[in-house]
C-alpha cells in the first residue's frame, strides 16, 4: 500500500452527528432543526435563474459585505470596512483552516479552553502546531480562570483561542475575562481569535460579547462568524472573517486557496438572511429554550453533573458514573440503542437542543434505559 501522510495518524473519521439516519434519534447534532424564511430560499434560487453562476472576487460579493457591515454594527456594535476588513469564506470552518495556515509554523502553540470542538485540534496538528488546553470542567460551568490562562502561555504561544458562546460547553464568556485576556496578548503582540458562530443563542441573563466593539482598530483580533447556526443555513456553507485589512488580506490567498470563493448563490441566499429583521427566529428559539429546559431537568432527575447552558445550543454532561470512557458510551447507544451522541474527550458527552420535543423525550427515554 502506497505510504500516506503521518497526518492521517491525527485526522481521524469520526462519526458524524450533524446528519439524521433512518432508524435513529439524534440528541447530539450540531443542526439547526429549522429553514430560514422563504425569501432566503427564493434569493437562492433567483440567483440561480439569472444564471449568476460565476465566481466572486475572492473576498465576495460587494453586496454581501455590505450586509455584514450593517449586521455588525447592529448586532455586534462595531465598524468593519466592507472593502478591506471582511472576508467571506465557505463557511467557519474553512475560516479556521485558512487563518492557522496564515499564522501557525511547525512547533507553535495554540491556547484553547477544554472540552473544546476537536476540529481546532485537527487543523493545528496539520499545521504542525499544537493544541495547549485550558481544562475546565462543570464544577466552574466549563470557564477558566484567568491565571490558568497566564499559566499556559509560552515563548511558542502563537494563537489563542476563545470560543463563545461554546460549542460543546454552552459556556458564555464574561467581557471582563476576555477583555483581560485580550490586553494580556496585546501586550505579547499575540493573535486572539473570537468563534463567535453561536452568537444569536443566549438564555437567561447572559450577553454576548465582541471585543471590536471596544477595539475598532482589530489590532491582533480575528473574529469569525457564520450564517450557518443562527440563519438555519449550514448547507449553503458562509460564513466571514473579521479582522484589520492588513489580516484579511494575509488570509484571503489561504482560503482562495482552498475554495477560490464561496459558493455564489449561496452568498445571494445570505444577503437576504443578512436584511431580514431576526423575528422569526425569535419564534424558532422557542422549541431550542424547551429543549434547553428539558435537557436540565433530565440530567437533574439522573444526578449527571453538568455545565448550565449560557448560550449556543449544546449542554455537556459528565459521564463518568458509567465507568467508561465516554467514546465507548457513545458508541453503546449508538449500536445497542440507536441512539446519536457524540462524546468530548473522555468524560463528557454533548447534548443538543436541536430536535422536536417529542423526539428528544424518546430520545432521553432511550438514554435512561441504558444508565438502567
Amino acid at each position: 500500500m502506497t505510504k500516506l501522510s503521518s497526518r492521517t495518524e491525527f485526522v481521524k473519521p469520526t462519526f458524524q452527528t450533524s446528519v439524521n439516519l433512518d432508524g435513529y434519534i439524534n440528541i447530539g447534532s450540531g443542526t439547526p432543526n429549522f429553514s430560514p424564511p422563504e425569501s432566503v430560499i427564493q434569493a437562492f434560487k433567483e440567483s440561480i435563474d439569472r444564471r449568476q453562476l460565476s465566481y466572486t472576487s475572492w473576498s465576495g460579493l460587494n453586496t454581501l459585505k455590505e450586509a455584514i457591515s450593517r449586521k455588525l454594527l447592529k448586532e455586534n456594535k462595531f465598524l468593519a470596512d466592507p472593502s478591506a476588513e471582511i472576508l467571506v469564506t465557505s463557511g467557519a470552518q474553512p475560516a479556521i483552516f485558512a487563518i492557522f495556515l496564515s499564522i501557525l509554523d511547525e512547533g507553535d502553540e495554540v491556547i484553547i479552553p477544554a472540552p473544546y470542538y476537536s476540529t481546532y485540534e485537527e487543523i493545528a496538528k496539520i499545521c504542525g502546531a499544537k493544541v495547549i488546553p485550558i481544562k475546565t470542567d462543570t464544577s466552574s460551568n466549563f470557564t477558566f480562570i484567568f491565571e490558568d490562562f497566564e499559566k499556559a502561555l509560552s515563548d511558542k504561544t502563537k494563537l489563542v483561542v476563545l470560543v463563545s458562546p461554546s460549542n460543546p460547553t454552552g459556556t458564555v464568556l464574561l467581557k471582563g475575562l476576555i477583555d483581560k485576556v485580550y490586553d494580556k496578548l496585546k501586550s505579547l503582540d499575540i493573535i486572539l481569535i473570537t468563534d463567535e458562530i453561536y452568537e444569536h443563542y443566549i438564555y437567561d441573563d447572559h450577553k454576548h460579547y465582541s471585543l471590536m466593539s471596544e477595539h475598532v482598530e482589530k489590532e491582533n483580533i480575528i473574529s469569525i462568524y457564520s450564517l450557518s447556526k443562527g440563519y438555519g443555513l449550514t448547507g449553503i456553507r458562509v460564513g466571514y472573517i473579521v479582522s484589520n485589512k492588513n489580516t484579511i488580506a494575509t488570509i484571503a490567498p489561504f482560503h482562495h486557496a482552498m475554495n477560490i470563493c464561496a459558493p455564489v448563490n449561496a452568498q445571494y441566499a445570505s444577503i437576504e438572511a443578512l436584511n431580514l429583521n431576526r423575528e422569526w427566529f425569535e419564534v424558532e428559539m422557542k422549541n431550542v429554550i424547551a429543549a434547553r429546559q428539558l435537557w436540565m431537568e433530565f440530567l437533574d432527575q439522573l444526578s449527571l453533573p453538568y455545565g448550565i447552558p449560557q448560550g449556543a445550543y449544546y449542554i455537556c454532561f459528565d459521564i463518568s458514573q458509567c465507568q467508561k470512557p465516554a467514546h465507548q458510551v457513545s458508541k453503546d447507544l449508538r449500536s445497542d440503542h440507536q441512539l446519536i451522541i457524540n462524546s468530548v474527550d473522555d468524560k463528557y458527552l454533548r447534548g443538543s437542543f436541536m430536535q422536536d420535543l417529542d423526539v428528544l423525550k424518546s430520545g432521553l427515554n432511550r438514554f435512561k434505559s441504558y444508565l438502567r
